[in-house]
């Protein structure tokens, strides 16, 4: 009986050792799928190009879905509301971030036990982008402040300090006979009015004060919309539809001596690159007048786990994996994605004048609102402004709307008890 039983025995132990060699070599989440959201173009690039590393570390596949930021937000949204959890990871713009907090992980835990730094990071861009409330929801991978990009052969001097003389200077370059105009904007109702907010900012106005109380009816919102009109006037009669793309464009070309169209977006890239602008070594960057504060607007995105999703530890492994040191040098490199990370802008290639204006700016750049109701007041906002240049409205009725608009806003999406807002 004993021989019998031999050869079978010998078998199971063979077939024992194979299964535990097979185990020491896979992976942790050999077989699953870990789905991301991403905004189109360079932030869901940068996350495609992690697709080997990934599968490498944690024996997962990387799916990334992507969709444009005008309808980004309602994708994310309803994916989050409905519990679904289509989307294991979701990259938000920080604006989105009080209006997804209920629906996105207390990362805490994972901060923890990983011992992940997140004093890395510039502590401005971190408080807007990533925490809400005290509890950490994201990690920031992406910032970029509110600033300009100007002609260096056509304003030596830099720029003016205030916005009578930056507005007479735009008036002073103005050649459309020869091709040239004072500007290039992003004219569209959903882009502009971050732009407008910028310059309402830095001439003392703001939205709503500390409690929410709606203060957008000032004489300083008066003057900001003067301002953009006045601008608006030396730039191509076409601007009120162009949106980066076609203003980005028009400042690479040469057809433009400024370009406020969140220059980081494309012309820090390609502005000395021979065969993408035929301004190469004319340029560098500045600040919009600072008037009174010199505060001016944030983007900044950061990565967060949907708390409906199946597999939150797989998410985790993917935010550390996105956000981390090399990765995000990487990124700049090949995509000019402009890290948070403090160290990031401590290497001696971001000394450079242009590089030291957006450092600077992120110290003290903001975001509008964080809340349920942003999206919908910062359409209010833009649809006003933008009728306003077209000259549909005057600046008495932009003002009313917009005011209108922002309490509408906050009548439909309460703010949370305890809240007050930053940015006034």
């Amino acid at each position: 009986m004993k021989k019998r039983w031999l050869p079978l025995l010998l078998c199971l132990a063979l077939l024992l050792s194979v299964v535990s060699a097979a185990s020491a070599g896979a992976k942790p989440y050999d077989g699953q799928t870990l789905t991301v959201l991403f905004m189109s173009s360079v932030y869901a690039d940068a996350a495609r190009s992690l697709a080997d590393e990934f599968k490498e570390a944690t024996g997962a596949t990387l799916e990334v879905v992507d969709y444009p930021y005008i309808t980004l937000h309602d994708k994310a949204l309803l994916d989050l509301t409905s519990g679904t959890g289509s989307y294991d990871v979701i990259d938000v713009a920080c604006q989105w971030d009080g209006e997804f907090a209920p629906y996105l992980e207390d990362l805490g835990p994972y901060i923890e036990k990983d011992q992940f730094d997140t004093e890395a990071f510039i502590d401005n861009v971190f408080n807007q982008a990533g925490k809400w409330q005290g509890v950490i929801m994201g990690i920031p991978n992406a910032n970029t402040p509110q600033v300009v990009a100007y002609r260096t052969d056509l304003i030596p001097e830099g720029l003016p300090a205030t916005w009578d003389e930056y507005c007479a200077l735009l008036e002073k370059l103005n050649d459309p006979a020869n091709g040239v105009y004072g500007l290039a904007t992003p004219g569209v109702r959903e882009q502009y009015g971050g732009i407008w907010d910028s310059i309402l900012w830095s001439l003392g106005g703001a939205w709503a004060d500390e409690d929410w109380n709606i203060v957008i009816d000032s004489p300083e919102a008066r003057k900001a919309l003067e301002i953009s009109k006045r601008q608006i006037a030396c730039a191509d009669p076409a601007v009120l539809s162009w949106g980066l793309e076609e203003a980005i464009a028009a400042f690479l070309d040469g057809r433009a001596a400024v370009c406020d169209a969140w220059p980081t977006l494309g012309i820090t890239k390609k502005g000395n690159d021979p065969e993408q602008s035929k301004i190469v070594g004319k340029w560098t960057l500045g600040t919009f007048p600072y008037e009174k504060n010199g505060i001016t607007n944030l983007s900044a995105w950061d990565v967060a786990i949907n708390a409906a999703s199946a597999k939150k530890d797989l998410g985790w492994e993917f935010i550390k994996m996105y956000t981390s040191p090399e990765n995000q040098q990487r990124f700049y490199e090949e995509f000019y994605i402009f890290s948070p990370r403090k160290a990031f802008w401590e290497q001696d290639s971001m000394k450079a004048p242009e590089f030291v204006t957006l450092r600077t700016a992120l110290d003290t750049a903001l975001m509008w609102w964080r809340i349920a109701a942003s999206v919908e007041a910062d359409t209010a906002i833009g649809t006003n402004v933008n009728a306003f240049l077209a000259g549909q409205i005057d600046a008495d009725t932009a003002v009313a709307n917009m005011k209108q608009g922002l309490e509408q806003a906050l009548k439909m999406n309460p703010v949370e008890p305890g809240v007050k807002n930053f940015n006034r």
